[in-house]
């Protein structure tokens, strides 16, 4: 069942009056068809009868929403319009600068967006429609020069920050990935900036190395993604790379996928942001993310093969790169690098260093995780109980871990008790969380190459984890689209006036 199969509603007890028992009855039965929905417009259509039926759809339009600083928004709203239309250009400017911070009237409030299904309250809606005119009226507001506007309004935009798409790792149930990538894209949200560790990273490299058209080819037949990459090799192999897994057919399978590209020329390509997380070996080195900054010239299909190279199943791997004359060399020759989800399952502060990311979209399918994000989505004294439970066996965990650390230092066992906590100190969450629904039988297939059957169902459920939160993510990533938007303009314009002057 989908996150909305406990929907507060569904346990609501109803009064004996037959007019409720109908009711209940109706809207069991629509919370059951929403959890069997095969495409987004079917899922919008259902959510809005629910919606209708338990009067949410009357919670967003009334007046004074809770949770939401009403006064202050309607305020932005009323100065914005009287600066437009008086054309003072730096009030607008102003204004818009102090105003475009994400949690600006508490606009950004979880429970704003977790009541109705069809969205926030319209005022938020409305703010966000009037911040969005105030940038568009910015790009065309006459007697400012062009490279002024460019300046200002990138200055604007990146006060407000960008958006990112974190993948985690996952093994094969990275495989769901696909759907929220599917999802996030056919909506026109799939932001600029991808990261992927491990599997995630396979499937974030696979996205960022296709243009529109291949994407739109390959999610209406996906029957080309190859999925074959995990194979035994003989004893004799195991001992000698010390791993239970041909690293030469999952690279096989990764470069089919992803293509030959290098990081730089994948950005050149699509203008797509991909960073790859990986994890060293050695105790002094520090994970990395690569990315068209860092590693310009590392081939994409070796670092996510690095990224997925879990201990004991893959060895360590070594990085390559294009040369000057297109040739395939060694890239940092003395490192080797292991599964990118050991230290940097969601490498959050690195990117928001590398790329002004302040928003991050987390599709998380770690076996390991997954229980714990799954209770804290339920209501109810149990689920709560057991989610404390959790936290507190966390802690409890990392403690004689950090004891274990210590006893460790001097053996062969301290790379194996680095690498469990860097699993536990890790922080799987994000702004924007998706997960898939607990299935017990395709958790069962983690370490087994699906099947075609499998890997569409993989796909249509990422679709499912994403689409109920798509208003979500439509309205907290408006303002960043537009700026992103009107910079793209802005800079077209402003070298076509250079030509025209000359």
């Amino acid at each position: 069942m989908s996150e909305f199969s406990h929907h507060p509603l569904a346990d609501a007890t109803p009064r004996l009056h037959p007019l409720m028992f109908r009711r209940r009855r109706t809207l069991v039965r629509l919370l059951s068809a929403l959890d069997e929905a095969t495409s987004y417009a079917q899922w919008s259509a259902i959510a809005a009868d629910i919606d209708g039926l338990s009067k949410l759809d009357a919670w967003r339009t009334a007046d004074g929403a809770p949770h939401l600083d009403a006064v202050s928004i309607r305020e932005d709203i009323v100065r914005l319009a009287s600066y437009r239309e008086r054309g003072d250009f730096a009030a607008v400017l102003s204004r818009l600068t102090a105003t475009i911070h994400r949690h600006q009237g508490d606009v950004t409030t979880p429970a704003l967006f977790d009541t109705a299904l069809t969205g926030p309250p319209t005022l938020v809606e409305e703010w966000l429609a009037a911040v969005e005119e105030t940038i568009r009226w910015m790009a065309d507001a006459p007697g400012v020069p062009e490279g002024d506007k460019l300046r200002l309004v990138e200055h604007s935009a990146r006060v407000h920050g960008r958006s990112a798409l974190l993948l985690s790792g996952g093994a094969t149930l990275g495989f769901y990935h696909l759907g929220v990538v599917k999802a996030l894209w056919q909506a026109g949200l799939l932001p600029d900036v991808l990261c992927g560790a491990s599997m995630g990273a396979m499937v974030a490299a696979g996205i960022a190395t296709r243009t529109d058209d291949e994407l739109a080819e390959m999610f209406d037949d996906p029957s080309d993604v190859q999925r074959v990459g995990l194979r035994m090799v003989r004893l004799s192999a195991m001992k000698a790379q010390g791993a239970l897994l041909d690293p030469a057919v999952m690279l096989q399978t990764v470069r089919h996928n992803v293509g030959f590209y290098t990081f730089r020329q994948a950005f050149e390509r699509t203008g797509r942001v991909l960073n790859v997380s990986i994890s060293p070996t050695r105790d002094r080195q520090k994970p990395r993310i690569l990315n068209h900054l860092t590693a310009p010239d590392a081939l994409i299909c070796v670092a996510a093969l690095a990224s997925g190279a879990v201990p004991v199943a893959f060895p360590p791997v070594m990085l390559k790169a294009l040369d000057a004359d297109g040739r395939e060399v060694p890239y940092l020759p003395s490192e080797r690098w292991i599964d990118g989800s050991m230290q940097g399952d969601l490498p959050k502060m690195r990117l928001s260093r590398l790329h002004n990311v302040n928003h991050f979209i987390v599709s998380q399918t770690n076996p390991h995780v997954l229980p714990f994000l799954h209770l804290r989505q339920q209501g109810g004294i149990l689920p709560m109980a057991a989610s404390i439970a959790g936290k507190s066996l966390h802690v409890q965990g990392r403690q004689l871990l950090q004891v274990a650390a210590k006893l460790a230092e001097p053996t062969p066992l301290s790379g194996w008790v680095g690498i469990a906590q860097g699993l536990a100190d890790q922080d799987y969450r994000g702004d924007i969380n998706l997960h898939p629904r607990l299935d017990l039988r395709l958790f069962r297939r983690v370490f087994s190459n699906p099947t075609r059957a499998e890997l569409d169902r993989f796909i249509l459920e990422g679709e499912r984890a994403t689409w109920p939160r798509l208003e979500t993510i439509r309205q907290h990533t408006r303002i960043s689209r537009v700026f992103a938007e009107i910079i793209e303009q802005l800079q077209g314009r402003k070298p076509a006036l250079s030509r025209n002057a000359g």
